[in-house]
């Protein structure tokens, strides 16, 4: 897959044109461009530059209800964030993911419905994440993937976690 099709694909088609172009330039250039003290390979340079190339159609925060606004954003209407959830799952966040991906999965439905990603590894605590056709998703993680740059699903990641707690000895 080429870089312009991953771009297309990790904004729905949003991004376009001249706009796209240089996000291409300037993605494709980023090993080779000065870089921060704290990218340390290629494939941090990718990712550095995808994040900032897709800043204006990501939702970013360290925080899960801040993160929902922006995602909220997004779309004409959407739930607003369900505080009761968090507070009865005891801080779990699989339940407000598992929530999201139903809600996501019934938009653009002849689409295949939406589904939420993350890019890793912003250096951040800071969750980046698109919102990106569900179908398309295992091409996007495949195509990055072959960038060095590790895009994962928010819902499976917390699915791990939920699995593993308590089976870890200390």
């Amino acid at each position: 897959m080429l870089l312009s099709e991953l771009l297309t694909k990790l904004t729905c088609g949003d991004l376009e044109g001249e706009e796209l172009d240089e996000a291409v330039a300037a993605i494709t250039a980023a090993p080779s461009a000065p870089r921060n003290e704290w990218v340390d390979s290629d494939a941090q340079a990718y990712t550095d530059a995808i994040l900032l190339h897709l800043a204006s159609h990501m939702a970013s925060s360290d925080k899960l209800d801040e993160l929902h606004e922006q995602i909220q954003d997004m779309f004409d209407e959407f739930p607003d964030f369900p505080y009761e959830m968090l507070e009865e799952s005891g801080g779990s966040a699989l339940p407000y993911f598992e929530w999201l991906d139903t809600e996501l999965a019934q938009r653009a439905v002849d689409e295949g419905g939406y589904e939420l990603i993350q890019i890793d590894g912003s250096g951040s605590d800071e969750m980046d994440a698109l919102v990106v056709y569900r179908r398309d998703t295992d091409d996007i993680i495949q195509a990055a993937a072959l960038m060095g740059v590790t895009i994962v699903r928010p819902l499976t990641y917390y699915r791990g976690i939920e699995a593993t707690v308590g089976k870890r000895p200390f």
